[in-house]
């Protein structure tokens, strides 16, 4: 997770409480607590306590990053919801990221959103915050005259690029206004055997159980049919705690936003 920085692009991230009993240590290393018994699930390495090759580990490290990123495309996987906040300059776009080759110094200092949940707009003192509406590339299009500085904003369109995005603000507010993005909070991939693995309960136990899946035909070995129904079994314990759970919205107005809130109610967008 990002950390504030001293810019006025900083961003200052939170992602809800700790993790509960039942959790990563987060005191054990990844060859330990995954490698190692996702490889003897798999029939790889045969004996208990038995060295598996670094070739081997580093195998089963590219497999395990593969898995992770599939689990990060689907919301029933995302535990947590992280909030970030950043201030804006009351330009119309800003791009954020992570640039790993450093090319390219992003706006925000945050991560790429994999997908943004929510987003307002905070201005005044006291804090006033007001809903964004998430537009898509056609809506976003469909906005005429698109250049209207210092006033207050309603909607944001991310064309999610990789591994910067940008995003576009409509109208551009007053300099120093916040936007803050609520964003779905991915499991981290790995790098060496030695990293440390830090997860919630439950998810331990589905990579373990996935990668031996996917690591058996990888090595032309059967995949145990045990081995697979636990591993569906172990996502859908994950996944029946991480189901969003539906809030009835019963206000009038457009896609049921009434009022000020929803701005393809209240304007024609310049036409």
């Amino acid at each position: 997770m990002s950390t504030p920085g001293g810019s006025v692009w900083g961003a200052t991230p939170w992602a809800g409480g700790a993790a509960g009993t039942g959790g990563s240590s987060c005191t054990v290393g990844l060859k330990q607590a995954i490698l190692y018994p996702a490889l003897r699930k798999a029939g790889i390495t045969l004996g208990p306590q038995r060295t598996p090759s670094p070739a081997q580990y580093q195998d089963a490290i590219d497999e395990l990053n593969r898995l992770i990123g599939s689990f990060n495309c689907d919301r029933l996987n995302i535990y947590t919801v992280g909030l970030y906040q950043y201030s804006l300059t009351g330009a119309k776009t800003f791009t954020i990221g992570i640039d790993s080759s450093g090319q390219t110094t992003p706006d925000c200092n945050g991560p790429r959103p994999e997908r943004i949940e929510r987003a307002n707009i905070i201005y005044s003192v006291p804090q006033i915050r007001r809903p964004l509406a998430l537009v898509t590339h056609q809506q976003w299009s469909q906005i005429v005259v698109q250049d209207i500085a210092n006033t207050i904003s309603w909607a944001l369109y991310d064309d999610y690029a990789y591994p910067v995005s940008t995003l576009y603000i409509y109208p551009q507010p007053v300099p120093g206004y916040i936007l803050e993005l609520y964003q779905w909070q991915l499991v981290p991939t790995f790098v060496t055997s030695d990293d440390i693995v830090c997860l919630p309960p439950g998810y331990e136990d589905a990579f373990v159980l996935n990668l031996a899946v996917r690591l058996a035909p990888h090595f032309q070995r059967p995949v145990d049919p045990d081995v697979r129904q636990q591993a569906r079994e172990s996502l859908m314990r994950i996944q029946s705690i991480n189901a969003p759970k539906p809030i009835l919205d019963a206000s009038w107005g457009h896609d049921g936003v009434g009022d000020s809130n929803n701005p393809w109610f209240t304007t024609t967008w310049g036409r």
